[in-house]
């Protein structure tokens, strides 16, 4: 039995030996490798940790994690759970809900970003709550018309006076159902966003996990266009501080200036791809696009202050892509997409010699590398300190 206070390396190693073995087994069924195209991969492995917020210490009580509409439970023991047939979605890159719950702990809520191709590893870091002050609410979603159960529907507990940033929150599974805990004991205000649904609201009186339990707060949506509050911060990219008066555009509604510690709040976003931009004086614009779902509360812009002279070294990540068959090696795009949030950082095309620069603040990258209908990626992490990637290399080759 493995050993119940993992760190985060073993916890990515007992997931590499998961990933292993399902391969072997895979292979071992059929006879061996096959020979024929295998089905393109709709779904992935999601390893879940729940530690204590701040802390590398693990809860020492089951937690109920959803992810992808698929549910499953922690094991005190092994202190993960490991959920299979977690859907890819449409989204690029692949993006799914995530919903931990568990007894004395607010429940957390997350966007998770998945590997298409291996299994997913995340550690969850939940906030301790007293059962004397909090309540924990459950119930079933369900489309209006086919009474059928809504999957990945966003169901969030709000105080009254409270910023949306501060509302309890979670997702159904594929049976609709959900179970929230960590809400303020008293009145509060309970929403519920689908997809392809209106939003669906109702006020609730919650009590305190202490006292007794609470009835179930069923949500039957309607059909239409949905849209939802997307709120963020805009920092520095070097600096990681917060740029308060920076302007804020997504979508088609109203820009919004940025407040303290360069917060944003925009309401009524259209679901769907939608273009964000954001300014500051002194920075260089930013642009990208990023599919809106209901959740996106926690997106980060990240600004480059603007030079003449590009600052040195004016990368943190470089390499060369080698185009095999192709007259020389220029003209490859190289995207580097942060993993966490599942945002575009920096982009460059290659040179005639094949080398390209990036540059992105410290953390977990997808680099991918696109030439005609030609695609490579790879995953690297870019430490803090200044430090700089270099080698990060690829070979293409061109028909």
């Amino acid at each position: 039995m493995l050993s119940k206070w993992l760190d985060k390396r073993n916890l990515i190693v007992a997931g590499t030996v998961i990933a292993a073995l399902s391969t072997v087994a895979f292979l071992g069924g059929c006879g061996g490798i096959s020979t024929q195209q295998q089905e393109e991969t709709t779904t992935t492995t999601v390893i879940v940790e729940c530690v204590i917020e701040g802390t590398d210490d693990f809860i020492e009580v089951v937690a109920d994690v959803v992810a992808g509409g698929v549910r499953g439970q922690t094991n005190i023991e092994d202190d993960w759970v490991i959920l299979e047939d977690v859907p890819l979605g449409s989204q690029n890159p692949p993006q799914q809900p995530l919903t931990a719950t568990a007894a004395g702990y607010r429940t957390a809520s997350q966007m998770l970003t998945l590997n298409e191709y291996s299994y997913t590893a995340v550690s969850v870091p939940m906030t301790p709550v007293a059962a004397e002050t909090t309540g924990t609410v459950s119930g079933m979603v369900a489309d209006g018309d086919t009474g059928q159960p809504i999957v990945n529907a966003l169901v969030s507990f709000l105080a009254p006076g409270g910023l949306p940033s501060e509302a309890a929150k979670g997702s159904t599974d594929t049976a609709g159902s959900y179970v929230i805990g960590g809400i303020p004991a008293g009145q509060v205000h309970g929403t519920c966003q689908a997809v392809g649904y209106l939003e669906a609201s109702t006020d609730v009186w919650v009590t305190a996990d202490a006292v007794g339990s609470n009835d179930p707060v069923d949500f039957v949506l309607v059909g239409g266009e949905s849209t939802v509050t997307v709120s963020g911060h805009v920092l520095d990219t070097r600096t990681e501080a917060g740029i308060s008066g920076a302007t804020v555009q997504i979508g088609d509604q109203p820009p919004v200036i940025a407040g303290f510690g360069g917060a944003f709040s925009i309401p009524h976003v259209s679901v769907g791809e939608q273009p964000v931009e954001a300014s500051a004086a002194g920075y260089d614009d930013y642009y990208t696009v990023i599919n809106v779902v209901p959740g996106t509360d926690n997106l980060v812009i990240l600004l480059n202050e603007y030079s003449p002279q590009p600052p040195g070294p004016p990368y943190t990540i470089a390499g060369r892509v080698t185009l095999l068959g192709a007259p020389d090696n220029s003209g490859a795009t190289v995207i580097a997409t942060d993993l966490d949030s599942g945002q575009m950082r920096d982009d460059d095309v290659t040179d005639a010699e094949g080398y390209y620069y990036l540059f992105v603040p410290p953390g977990y990258y997808r680099i991918e590398v696109t030439y005609g209908s030609h695609a490579i990626s790879r995953e690297v992490e870019l430490l803090g300190g200044g430090r700089v990637l270099e080698g990060i290399n690829f070979t293409l080759t061109i028909e």
